[in-house]
């Protein structure tokens, strides 16, 4: 019988292994590159071990479809990855072009190497279909036309997403003038657009049709909004900021209509206005369809046309009129009862604490209440709190310091003669900014604590004002008050 000799294992298998090593690399580093992958494809396979790329393995389509979430420059910079990926981004549908300063993609070297970077771009992309754009920049002198070439490149049938942020570099007045593409108001394709910068934005030629847009936003320097409006028939949600230069033609009164299919809207008068803008003639807010709106506005609204808001979820207001105009702010807050969350700014407080005698409307579906009041009146609280039965977070932000409104006569607590009904089964949360421990406030804080069999925190910051110690005895004493609900947590901070 013929006798085989086995190596021993720790000394000839263990002595064969660096040799054999350095043999199968060697090797390796002096193949080709693709005999190479074949023969580490082979070596996965045998070993068991095959290497997963499931980047690679997905179709060219939807690689595209995840570059489209990124900025332009980082999708082009995926071309060195592999051959594969080379040309990939010159079919992406979707453009992220910006260039403004405060973006982290800026190309430094002024605004001339971006025209350039954007030229380049559009040269080498291999199909015209664009369904979504954004472009923000600065335009350097004598690139207007260049920026109008870019647009009227991707406007087409397939556009649906439009971002326009533009700005002039420099800061003559006659050279602050640009005119929008007349195929950019008129296409059937469009459901998003969105204008803003300091610019002068002409769009007098020819009309608005934008039969398909269902969302706008409008913050220019220069442009008439109702214009805009008129050609947007399924419109459903708009935001308009509102700037000195309106209204365009100050020899007619201007004038808004907001579309009646609206769903959201936000109406912004720029903080940014040294004077006030003119007296808007005719606000017509016929909008039944309406979920959210956000007013914020100070300047006089002579005649305002309002629609009942059944579908309302969220409102905003901060409106500051003359008490000549309060009567259309008294009226939109009961076109607003049936919101579930309504945030009432300071100037918005003021002009209803200021105004003469009405009666509150009943907030039947209200869940979330906001308030910046001037001054704490806990009589004008408590006939809040009877009209919202259902009412289940109240935060209120005592600014008495900022607001230039006083009462006529000092608060004083009166115990109610029937508990609300919001209190008793439904208030959980209760968080009170601005805390001063006058005695009104001490009185309806305690009240609330006692009478909510259901409530879970009461929250107070009290008044940086109070010091450290004070804010301890605030605790301490409200700690005192016999509670209601034997899960409330009292924080005082």
């Amino acid at each position: 019988m013929k006798r085989f000799s086995i190596p021993n294992k720790s000394s000839s298998i263990g002595s064969l292994i660096p040799s054999f090593t350095f043999s199968v690399v060697s090797s390796k580093l002096t193949m080709p590159k693709a005999k190479q992958r074949k023969v580490e494809e082979e070596e996965s396979t045998r070993t068991g071990t095959p290497k997963i790329d499931l980047i690679s393995s997905l179709p060219d389509s939807l690689l595209c479809h995840i570059l489209s979430f990124l900025p332009t420059r980082c999708g082009m910079a995926t071309s060195v990855l592999a051959r594969r990926w080379r040309h990939l981004w010159k079919d992406l549908l979707a453009l992220d072009l910006d260039n403004s300063k405060h973006s982290p993609y800026y190309l430094p070297g002024g605004t001339h190497r971006f025209i350039a970077f954007v030229n380049a771009v559009f040269a080498q992309r291999k199909s015209l279909r664009v369904e979504k754009l954004r472009l923000a920049c600065d335009i350097p002198r004598g690139e207007k036309k260049t920026i109008k070439t870019w647009i009227r490149t991707v406007v087409g049938p397939h556009l649906q997403e439009l971002y326009l942020d533009l700005s002039f570099a420099c800061n003559e007045f006659g050279d602050r003038h640009i005119k929008l593409p007349e195929e950019v108001l008129t296409s059937a394709s469009l459901e998003s657009l969105v204008l803003k910068g300091h610019v002068f934005l002409t769009v007098y030629d020819g009309f608005v049709d934008l039969p398909s847009l269902k969302n706008l936003e409008l913050d220019l320097n220069y442009v008439d909004p109702d214009f805009v409006l008129l050609g947007c028939p399924v419109l459903e949600n708009l935001k308009l900021t509102l700037h000195e230069s309106f209204p365009l033609n100050a020899s007619q009164p201007p004038e808004i209509y907001m579309p009646d299919s609206l769903k959201r809207l936000t109406l912004i008068q720029d903080d940014d206005i040294e004077e006030d803008i003119n007296d808007i003639e005719d606000l017509v807010i016929d909008t039944p369809l309406l979920e959210y709106l956000s007013i914020t506005l100070w300047a006089r609204c002579l005649q305002v046309s309002i629609s009942d808001y059944p579908n309302m979820v969220e409102a905003h207001l901060d409106i500051d009129q003359d008490q000549e105009q309060v009567g259309w702010v008294l009226e939109l807050l009961k076109a607003l009862r049936q919101t579930k969350l309504l945030d009432l700014k300071l100037s918005t407080m003021e002009c209803l604490l200021g105004a003469p005698a009405f009666e509150l409307p009943e907030f039947s579906r209200l869940h979330n209440l906001e308030l910046q009041i001037p001054y704490f009146d806990s009589g004008f609280l408590i006939k809040l709190l009877h009209n919202c039965h259902m009412l289940q977070v109240v935060t209120l932000h005592n600014q008495e310091k900022v607001s230039t409104v006083e009462p006529e006569e000092p608060s004083c607590w009166t115990l109610p003669m029937k508990d609300p009904n919001c209190l008793i089964s439904h208030l959980k949360i209760f968080e009170f900014k601005g805390y001063k421990d006058s005695a009104d406030e001490h009185a309806f804080v305690s009240y609330l604590l006692e009478r909510g069999p259901i409530l879970k925190t009461m929250k107070i910051h009290a008044d940086p004002s109070l010091g450290v110690t004070y804010k301890q005895r605030i605790h301490q004493e409200l700690s005192m008050v016999p509670r209601s609900s034997k899960t409330c947590q009292l924080i005082v901070t």
